[in-house]
């Protein structure tokens, strides 16, 4: 379910979702209709339809706000990640000058690149040639520093270098895993969906067995319930979604740098 979001583009989930919602409402009241003129004109316990609406969507509610909280604390969890990251960048670029050698300047040179590939993360079809050039330039960024370990005497400078550049390294894998792993898992996907078209079938139902039906309310609601599983959807996207993970401090370091 989830490689399905992410491969439709995010503007298309809306429109999507509400129009199989209101099928969902069109099914429900179709199917109130049949069910009252099977009985003969009877009526069933209006209460109990209320309150089995009612059960339904407050289950709704709770499995919406679960995901939302999932999701929102996934995209805050990138945004601070971006930070972090920043701030172990310019540890790293400051403490090469500590270290007079051509393997630190060398260091410091790949570290603008590094930033610059940062820089490129910013949809879907960038991912993946951005986290291979990021994995590049760390095991160059290495090699200079084996070279700088067997060609100079180790010092405490050396291991500040040294610690600062496997932050650097440490707060990529965090991002990596908050972008591709920390999501929204795919049975919360398929059950929100299917607590989604129930409730709305239900509602629908409730609709028929009364014989009324209230199509601007109708639509009012499912464009709502819609609106909120764009919501979730688009926190959940590390990438290419229309709330976007702020990368200014990226954006500045590479302007300090300069």
């Amino acid at each position: 379910m989830r490689e399905i979001l992410d491969t439709l583009p995010l503007l298309a989930i809306l429109p999507i979702t509400l129009v199989v919602v209101l099928i969902a409402i069109e099914i429900g009241f179709h199917a109130g209709r049949w069910r009252v003129r099977s009985l003969g004109g009877k009526s069933e316990s209006e209460a109990q339809l209320s309150a089995m609406t009612g059960a339904h969507l407050a289950l709704l509610a709770f499995i919406m706000a679960f995901s939302f909280n999932m999701a929102a604390g996934h995209y805050q969890d990138r945004r601070a990640l971006i930070m972090k990251d920043a701030n172990a960048i310019s540890t790293a670029y400051l403490r090469t000058s500590l270290v007079d050698s051509a393997e630190s300047r060398n260091i410091s040179e790949l570290l603008v690149q590094y930033v610059d590939v940062r820089l490129t993360f910013k949809d879907a079809k960038t991912a993946g040639p951005g986290l291979a050039k990021t994995q590049e330039l760390q095991e160059l960024i290495w090699s200079e520093v084996q070279q700088l370990v067997s060609n100079h005497t180790p010092t405490v400078l050396h291991s500040l270098l040294i610690q600062s550049l496997n932050e650097v390294f440490d707060v990529h894998d965090e991002r990596a895993a908050a972008g591709l792993k920390h999501r929204v898992p795919s049975s919360l996907w398929i059950i929100l969906a299917a607590l989604l078209v129930l409730s709305m079938t239900g509602i629908g139902y409730f609709s028929g067995h009364k014989g009324v039906r209230n199509p601007i309310a109708s639509t009012g609601l499912a464009l709502s319930f819609s609106m909120v599983l764009f919501l979730i959807a688009d926190l959940d996207r590390p990438t290419g979604g229309l709330l976007k993970a702020d990368q200014s401090a990226i954006f500045e370091l590479r302007q300090q740098l300069n």
